[in-house]
């Protein structure tokens, strides 16, 4: 895999693009984005932005083209296959757990012990400025600090490769 700790896998899209039924969702598209860079799509609503986000994420299947991330072709493999995290504009917390546990949940659920997976999500909640808020629940913070606990949830898992859905709708 073409990526060094800590700065990302590059992103190789080559001849993607997403067909529903008659409707054009993304037209065809070459686009190479390096490890550790920060890329935004810009287009009005519908032009497929978010489309093409999922099909990086492996959440939606290209109609042709191919994916690659870090060398490495993506294109047929499953989200859970491919290390990349996305945060969606809608954040999906589960508010019946503390902001402790929605960030621990992936590492729980991918097998790694509650004790460890406690610490790594009150470390990621430092990352991004919530060190003391684990034990609240999700409707005890405001918007901009739940979309920190997403981005906390996302950034915990080591992803090679860090997708954000409208990331600036309550971002403090």
């Amino acid at each position: 895999m073409n990526q060094t700790p800590g700065t990302g896998a590059e992103v190789r899209l080559e001849g993607i693009a997403k067909r529903y039924g008659k409707v054009e969702a993304v037209k065809p598209l070459d686009l190479v984005i390096e490890g550790g860079s920060l890329v935004t799509l810009l287009g009005p609503s519908g032009c497929g932005k978010t489309t093409l986000l999922r099909m990086i994420a492996g959440l939606e299947q290209p109609s042709a083209g191919r994916i690659s991330i870090g060398g490495r072709d993506v294109t047929l493999l499953s989200a859970g296959e491919r290390n990349v995290s996305m945060v969606f504009q809608s954040y999906a917390l589960f508010p019946h757990m503390s902001v402790r546990e929605n960030v621990a949940y992936g590492l729980v659920s991918s097998g790694m012990g509650k004790k460890d997976a406690a610490e790594r999500a009150e470390a990621a909640l430092t990352t991004v400025g919530l060190s003391g808020f684990g034990a609240r629940l999700p409707s005890e913070i405001s918007g901009g600090q739940q979309q920190r606990v997403a981005v906390a949830r996302a950034l915990v898992l080591e992803p090679a490769v860090l997708l954000f859905d409208e990331p600036l709708s309550n971002l403090d």
